[in-house]
């Protein structure tokens, strides 16, 4: 642990030096390019930056006023970078972290390190997603194409205060494009990349009465081939096809009054998420001592760090929808706004995996089919602007009904009768309702010291029922992942909380502004609704799980020095979390479990910063910093552990490690160059970037699901016409071609007291990818 200690510390000044340096020549090697610019005789042009407006605290501010840590990604930033969804996000804002799993419904986000990885119905997320003031209630309803986004907000530390379920790490607030009242207006786009990628895009906004009445149709397309390869039967995994639409509608009858209605729907029918080998136990064996050897069943199969190719004979697939509709009302009352948003929103999906990973029958049917919709309604009133006592306070309603069937089958290796083996169906459902009350107040002591203050009323009833059952034909319960039968129809859970928020603010000049703040969070109890939900658990009323609770330290700098010229953002943080509720598996038994965690801690820094010397040339750089560590936590020995290595009874005491997949440092730097050409019709575009990564450990104290530090290279080059409306550009993403996992665990079944084999998860993001884009604006 000490020499551990000493290599975290020791890497951790490596990198503050490193990024200290890169932002120094980034910023020196702009002020050379401006003084070439001044030498050659070149007009400067105007080189202010614009003004970022958000709504981290439900009302349109200035970002450089807010006392928030908000990392903005524009739309442009999106477009250029050739993000589309949150599993690539971490890559433009540096404290989140995107969590995979081998469907939908296990998928997480992270911010600062701490997040919820669950494949329980019963557990909401930490991280909360927000579409257009709308709530989502599950992980899986938010895994969509970034189709028309005008913004994207990642608020870091709790928001419960004005943002309501699911903040108690952080927000993802997602700003789609309005339709515009006075003008026609349209974006269009296609792309062509490795792996016969296609991507288009499309939007166009309409005034149907202009000043009145406007209407907005955007759509996008997505396909690819896949990136691995099933030697079984020569099929592609891991790629894209996926479609989606949505419609918008403006209606401002006068000038108090204004009504945003929408409505959108998302398709993805794919063939994943499909795991590759990445080790085999020489030694393990299936269907007793002279059945076949793992390393036999992968003969002739490429076995290793970020292989490509899988052999299995089960299916594996995800199919989803997503669809939703929002209207918001607002109204002037003399200064005063009144808004109300009333939202519903679902989503279906269906999945399957081969869970053994090979080519026999052990665990082929591991499938799911679930079902979400909820209902939310928020009214709100915020008070104008300038007077001495600003406020935001509102009402929350949230109802949510999930159901989920599920059937697992498979032999498990183990010798049995001819046509015999385990098997499970469970039906499962959990309905939550959550009533709040909120309010968030400043209050102006003077022009430049202002005190900050808020409140959170939260009633939660969650009510679950479970029930397993033995498939028709099966000889027992599936191992570790089912059970024996079980019927539990009434699993209720209650609670109630207020959270708070305080904090001051001082602001020296538009250019320079400093705030403290002290946050308590809250996320609402859980109910244990796993495939292997024991008996035991239910009569003990453990199947309950304490509700997370959250306190945040926060210290902040906004400025703008230089004559506008830089934004310099930095934020300090401490954030303490107790009763995390967590999600462990044990490769000796395959079993999940669910446990609050004691208490996890997270530190460290965040900055941002950008840099423009002449209007055609800018340099931005976002680094985050995060020390995290857990208390009072003992998960299952990673395979091998022996009590030498802290394994003692089939635990493991973690107290003082950092999180899994929680990176110390990442950071992001680029640079974007405009050239006017003179004697052309159009101009030339450049940017590049550079995203890092830290190393990080996928299971507690595991030196062989570790993933070492990474860094991609992406480029951009391009021609756009004189004015704007057309362009072309050749990107290239992961220029380096450096590879990386998202994710490494034990292989089923493959596992004894030396160790264990080991399958990983990789993306597209760890090859190289080249393509060509073409844009339209009009």
């Amino acid at each position: 642990m000490i020499h551990s200690a000493v290599t975290r510390s020791s890497a951790a000044k490596k990198h503050a030096l490193f990024v200290g340096a890169a932002i120094a020549v980034a910023l020196g090697s702009a002020s050379a390019a401006m003084a070439q610019t001044a030498e050659a005789g070149e007009p400067a042009g105007e080189t202010t930056l614009g003004e970022l407006v958000v709504t981290a605290q439900k009302r349109s501010e200035r970002l450089q006023d807010v006392p928030v840590s908000v990392n903005v990604v524009s739309a442009d930033t999106l477009a250029d970078s050739h993000i589309s969804g949150l599993e690539q996000l971490q890559q433009l804002a540096p404290s989140l972290t995107f969590n995979p799993s081998v469907n939908t419904r296990g998928q997480g986000l992270s911010v600062r390190g701490i997040g919820t990885l669950n494949f329980s119905d019963g557990v909401e997320p930490t991280v909360s997603v927000v579409l257009d003031g709308v709530v989502i209630g599950r992980s899986a309803g938010s895994f969509f194409d970034f189709n028309d986004v005008q913004r994207i907000e990642v608020l870091r530390g709790p928001q419960g205060m004005l943002f309501g379920k699911n903040a108690a790490a952080g927000v993802i607030n997602i700003v789609t494009a309005r339709p515009n009242l006075t003008q026609m207006e349209g974006d269009a786009s296609i792309s062509y990349a490795s792996f016969n990628e296609v991507r288009a895009k499309g939007s166009v906004s309409v005034p149907i009465k202009s000043g009145e009445l406007a209407a907005r149709l955007s759509g996008f397309y997505n396909e690819s081939d896949g990136i691995i390869t099933n030697v079984f039967n020569g099929q592609k995994y891991n790629g894209l096809n996926s479609y989606g639409l949505r419609g918008k509608v403006v209606w401002s009858p006068s000038d108090t009054f204004d009504l945003y209605a929408t409505v959108d729907y998302t398709s993805a029918d794919q063939d994943c998420c499909v795991g590759t080998v990445r080790s085999i136990l020489p030694t393990t064996r299936y269907f007793g001592p002279n059945g076949p050897t793992r390393a036999s069943l992968f003969t002739g199969v490429d076995v290793g760090p970020y292989s490509r190719e899988a052999n299995f004979d089960g299916r594996t697939f995800n199919d989803q929808s997503t669809w939703g509709t929002s209207v918001e009302m607002t109204k002037d009352l003399g200064g005063f706004s009144l808004t109300s948003i009333t939202a519903y929103r679902a989503f279906e999906v269906q999945d399957n995996n081969d869970s053994d990973g090979g080519p026999l029958a052990l665990l082929n049917i591991n499938s799911a089919h679930q079902k979400q919709n909820q209902f939310t309604q928020e009214i709100r009133i915020s008070s104008p602007v300038g007077e001495r006592l600003e406020y935001v306070a509102g009402l929350f309603y949230f109802d949510q009904e999930v159901s989920t069937t599920t059937d697992i089958k498979g032999n498990f290796g183990q010798v049995l009768p001819a046509g015999a083996y385990f098997g499970n169906f469970i039906d499962r459902a959990i309905s939550t309702r959550n009533y709040a009350a909120f309010g968030q107040a400043t209050f102006n002591v003077t022009d430049q010291l202002r005190l900050i203050g808020g409140l959170r009323y939260t009633n939660e009833r969650l009510d679950a029922r479970f029930k397993r059952i033995l498939t028709a034909g099966a000889i027992g319960g599936v191992p570790g992942l089912g059970g024996p039968a079980l019927n539990a129809p009434d699993l209720p859970a209650k609670d109630d909380d207020v959270s708070y928020k305080l904090g001051t603010q001082y602001k020296f000049d538009d250019n320079v502004m400093v705030y403290a703040t002290y946050s308590r969070g809250y996320k609402g109890q859980a109910i244990n609704l796993l495939n292997n939900l024991s008996a035991a658990t239910v009569n003990s009323g453990q199947y309950v799980l304490s509700p997370e609770t959250v306190r945040n330290y926060e210290i902040g700098l906004r400025s703008t020095p230089f004559e506008r010229k830089v934004t310099f953002n930095l934020t300090f943080f401490h954030t303490e979390f107790e009763d995390f509720q967590a999600q462990t598996f044990d490769a000796a038994t395959t079993s999940f479990a669910l446990a609050n965690a004691g208490k996890l801690r997270s530190r460290g820094g965040e900055l941002e910063t950008q840099y423009s010397p002449i209007r055609a040339l800018q340099f931005s750089g976002n680094v985050a910093y995060a020390d995290t560590r857990v208390q009072d936590f003992a998960p299952a020995c990673y395979p091998g552990q022996t009590a030498a290595l802290g394994c003692v009874g089939g635990r493991q005491e973690v107290t003082g490690s950092g999180l899994p997949n929680a990176p110390m440092w990442s950071y992001t730097v680029a640079a974007r160059y405009n050239r006017e050409l003179e004697n052309a019709p159009f101009d030339l575009t450049a940017d590049v970037s550079y995203s890092y990564r830290s190393s990080v450990f996928f299971t507690y104290g595991d030196p062989n699901a570790v993933q070492p530090s990474y860094g991609l290279l992406n480029l951009n080059l391009g021609l756009q016409s004189k004015d704007g409306r057309y362009e072309v550009t050749a990107f290239a993403r992961n220029l380096l071609d450096k590879q990386f996992v998202s994710g490494i665990v034990p292989g089923f079944l493959d596992n004894n007291a030396t160790g264990a084999g080991y399958t990983q998860t990789i993306t597209q993001d760890a090859f190289r990818r080249i393509g060509v884009e073409a844009r339209m604006h009009f």
